[in-house]
């Protein structure tokens, strides 16, 4: 071919293949860090407040346009990464992030392209996120056994969580700008230290997209091919981990594997063959005789005999299937015809928590004194607080809720969604502290808000990427995110403007003895955030019926599986 683009290098040919899977995770883990560099926008928010002479609404219409691109951006990328791999999918995400960061900063040096042209720009930004996002973690979803999904996927998103942290404290230490001389001859608000901020972001995430576009690598496992010539001839692989290797070596043969991305396939007649597949088979055999849910066809209809099946014992001698660690390669056509993935859709719009993290600073400034000569320096201190508590808890959750997921589907042969379902109903809890506490919420009241916000929307979010692999298999994983995440673009966009809403609603009724000791853009008292988080709660209610459901759909169609199972080993 004349145009073949760069090449990447032949690293399989010097590194073992262990060793390029942990390679690849360290490279993942570097660019999950800049990927959330998105959620640092609280730092340098109010600066271009100041610069574009915004207001709160047009301030959180501004970060929701990103939070929202994020989401919506998985519709973009997820096809690209499917396509044409992770390479495509990070030369992407370096080509976005140049036009949207190095956009805004730009723009805030010039102080012009108003909010539209900013929109346009964080927009871009946030489909950058994204395309880094995935590229990092389906690949490493894919290089690592699927007993362990749960795990990797928290590692990866633990340190997405940690981005926050890391890029406010660069801003506060690096960027801060308290040193910073008036000049008398400009006419622009906002500290320099902002515009050089974005110049660092432009610089920092354009390079290491690009360097990992070079060596990140998803290792092309072998392929195993189906054994009937007149039927699909699609292929996957096997994913088998080493106890399961260790335990087909033994003396009693135990019960093959069948990975998550393993598919079924009516070649299997004889239990030998480890990969089974489903894609256009329509078989002739009848189908469950119970009431089903819309899309348990696609299991019930399959009858191969007993396959492979993850060990969940290291007695080889009783290995034991285990329908939760098992998935069908689904197209994204069959998705829809799927009641798991509806349920998954819409419990996944649980993002309430968007609109607390990104007016943290606001709410802060609401509750405390506002004639006490200490209070802006103090609300500084505490906004850094709990930027790193939501942080942190954004961390631990995503890293515990992967580990804990994966030990407990394996020991006891439950659907992971139990997990989602628990931190759907605990991001109630908050929601419900924040709308109403009187007279206003306390500071630890706000810490507790601050922890759980953090701990639960980093669960969800490593949760939703096992979750996905779970259910719809690793093949088309990047458009099923995709699908799955679209519904949370709007979550964000509705979450913020209403806050912004009650809050200049709020802000108008205020005395004007408030407005003389800050900004005439102050805001204090419980009236400037309740009434949006009041809203959030009856939203949350909808996220934990769905996921309830999500949790009973899922487990019935286990069981369905494994009685489907034990029926063909008769």
């Amino acid at each position: 071919m004349a145009n073949r683009g760069f090449q990447r290098p032949k690293v399989g040919s010097i590194l073992s293949e262990q060793t390029l899977k942990y390679v690849s995770l360290a490279i993942g883990i570097v660019v999950m860090v800049l990927s959330g560099s998105l959620f640092s926008f609280a730092s340098f928010g109010t600066d271009l407040k100041a610069r574009f002479g915004f207001n709160s609404s047009n301030i959180n219409l501004l970060a929701a346009i990103g939070d929202t691109a994020m989401y919506v951006g998985f519709l973009i990328v997820g096809p690209i990464y499917d396509h044409y791999g992770e390479r495509w999918t990070l030369i992407t995400a370096s080509v976005l992030t140049l036009l949207g960061y190095g956009g805004i900063y730009i723009a805030y040096a010039k102080a012009w392209g108003g909010l539209g042209f900013l929109m346009v720009l964080y927009c871009l930004s946030g489909v950058a996120s994204t395309a880094g996002y995935l590229a990092a973690l389906a690949a490493n979803m894919a290089n690592f056994s699927a007993a362990t999904s749960g795990t990797v996927s928290g590692v990866l998103l633990a340190f997405f969580g940690l981005s926050a942290t890391l890029f406010s404290q660069i801003k506060t230490h690096l960027f801060s700008g308290d040193n910073e001389l008036a000049d008398p001859s400009s006419g622009f608000k906002g500290s320099k230290a902002t515009q050089d901020y974005l110049l660092f972001l432009t610089i920092i995430t354009t390079a290491i997209y690009a360097i990992a576009a070079i060596f990140m690598v998803k290792i092309n496992k072998p392929v195993v091919k189906t054994l009937e010539s007149g039927l699909s001839s699609s292929t996957t692989v096997n994913e088998i981990t080493e106890k399961q290797e260790a335990a087909q070596t033994d003396s009693v043969r135990p019960v093959h594997t069948l990975s998550r991305s393993t598919t079924f396939t009516p070649s299997m007649k004889d239990g030998r063959d480890p990969v089974v597949h489903l894609e256009n088979w329509n078989p002739s055999g009848t189908a469950f005789e119970s009431s089903h849910l819309p899309g348990d066809q696609i299991l019930e209809d399959t009858t191969p005999a007993p396959p492979s099946a993850p060990v969940t014992s290291t007695d080889s001698t009783k290995a034991v299937f285990n329908p939760y660690l098992t998935s069908v390669d689904m197209k994204p056509k069959q998705l829809l015809f799927e009641a798991t993935f509806w349920f998954f859709v819409i419990a996944q719009v649980s993002q309430q928590g968007f609109s607390y993290i990104n007016n943290v600073d606001s709410i802060i400034h609401a509750i405390l004194d506002p004639l006490d000569s200490n209070t802006v320096a103090r609300a500084t201190s505490l906004t850094g607080l709990h930027v790193t508590l939501i942080s942190v808890g954004n961390c631990i959750g995503r890293l515990a809720s992967g580990i804990i997921s994966d030990w407990v589907i394996a020991r006891y042969r439950i659907s992971r969604s139990i997990f989602f379902l628990g931190s759907e109903v605990l991001i109630l809890i908050p929601l419900l502290i924040m709308g109403f506490s009187t007279p206003i919420v306390s500071l630890v009241g706000l810490v507790i808000s601050s922890c759980l916000i953090g701990a639960t929307y980093g669960a969800t979010g490593a949760l939703f990427a096992s979750m996905t692999r779970d259910f719809f298999g690793n093949k088309y994983y990047g458009s099923a995110c995709g699908m799955v995440m679209v519904l949370n673009g709007a979550n964000p966009f509705i979450a913020n403007q209403l806050y912004g809403v009650f809050y200049d609603r709020a802000v108008q009724k205020m005395p004007p003895a408030t407005h003389a000791q800050e900004s005439p853009m102050a805001c204090v008292g419980r009236s400037c955030y309740d009434s949006s988080f009041k809203v959030a709660a009856l939203l949350q209610l909808v996220c934990i019926l769905s996921a309830g459901l999500l949790f009973w759909a899922h487990m019935r169609k286990g069981k369905k599986l494994m009685q489907k199972m034990l029926t063909e080993s008769v």
